[in-house]
């Protein structure tokens, strides 16, 4: 193995040339490859694929490693050749995971993905209009559409995905809305491989439900951010009284989990094994290990995302603004939200 010290290695894409990376094992120093990192004292190497970095110490729960490693070439292929929606089409045509019945409703979710972002950007107060702000992770970046509103408001924004496949896809979001693609590794969010102390803030919207362990999620988020950093999470709630958005279904959170997948199966023909929930006392919990301030709040919708909803979805968004503003339900509201904005400082 040719271990010789690169400042980066030469494969890597242009973006990632001023990001600081440790051993996502052992937070210790790494030795750049000409395509990869390696750890000595964990002897083990990091690849480039595609000029990414592939730090993830397990593989997504939904394709392994070589699965992935397929799938994103497939995607490369296609990179320069289509753009983002019908790369989106085309990305769910290969998917024997998500139903044909559930495809058109994730792709029109991905397509106003830009205006959720300026909702949670509005929600935790970030720099308005200037390049002059701090530094920025999003955890579980997916295709993008936080980043690229993001990227403009902060010094140095970068995407984390445990899905080598949905990093380069979301490179085609940068290319169609021509703006610098900022850094993108792959990485799996309970071992992040940057050294302590790297953010300002933190950003996660509908990522915890999927990690393996919460707990550990966020202990990382904990580490990495700085003194007064602040970590944002936006994530559904398991007892809401709303559909569960990611298989259009009502209650499926009130089943025991281990009925979830059969009945999901039964009633969509869809994979739920990958998706946990979580109740607001299990938040609670989970974040008190790493975190001094802790507030679940009740979400916000601000105009750039309320006028995009279909007639039913703004019914139902006005309905729940309406009983928002009675404050004296508030105690009740926050056990069946459909989702929380929840702000953790250390």
């Amino acid at each position: 193995m040719n271990t010789q010290r690169y400042k980066y290695p030469e494969e890597i894409l242009p973006s990632l040339r001023d990001v600081s990376f440790v051993c996502p094992l052992c937070h210790g120093e790494l030795v750049s490859l000409k395509n990869g990192f390696y750890c000595k004292p964990c002897a083990k190497k990091y690849r480039l694929h595609g000029g990414i970095p592939d730090f993830r110490v397990f593989p997504d729960p939904y394709l392994d490693y070589e699965q992935d490693r397929v799938r994103t070439n497939i995607i490369l292929d296609k990179l320069e050749k289509m753009a983002l929606p019908d790369l989106l089409e085309f990305y769910w045509s290969l998917s024997d995971v998500t139903p044909k019945s559930l495809r058109s409703k994730f792709i029109r979710s991905v397509m106003l993905g830009e205006y959720r972002a300026q909702n949670i950007l509005e929600t935790i107060g970030c720099p308005s209009d200037d390049t002059g702000g701090d530094t920025l992770i999003e955890i579980g970046s997916g295709t993008g559409n936080f980043l690229a509103v993001a990227v403009s408001r902060y010094r140095q924004v970068i995407g984390v995905d445990i899905a080598m496949r949905w990093l380069h896809l979301s490179r085609r979001r940068f290319m169609d809305l021509g703006i610098d693609e900022p850094p993108l590794v792959c990485c799996c969010a309970e071992y992040l491989p940057f050294p302590k102390n790297s953010f300002n803030t933190t950003v996660s919207s509908s990522t915890l439900e999927f990690v393996r362990d919460p707990t550990k999620t966020l202990s990382e988020c904990a580490r990495t951010l700085k003194k007064d950093g602040l970590l944002y999470i936006n994530t559904v709630n398991r007892y809401s009284i709303a559909r569960d958005p990611y298989v259009n279904l009502w209650g499926v959170g009130y089943l025991p989990r281990s009925w979830q997948n059969n009945y999901v199966r039964w009633r969509r023909q869809a994979d739920y094994k990958c998706v946990n929930l979580l109740s607001l006392n299990q938040i609670r919990s989970a974040a008190a290990k790493s975190f001094s301030i802790v507030s679940v709040g009740l979400p916000n919708l601000h105009n750039s995302i309320l006028s995009r909803l279909s007639t039913f979805e703004r019914l139902q968004a006005k309905a729940y603004l309406t009983l928002k503003k009675l404050t004296f339900l508030h105690g009740i509201l926050i056990w069946i939200t459909p989702h929380w904005d929840i702000t953790l400082r250390k």
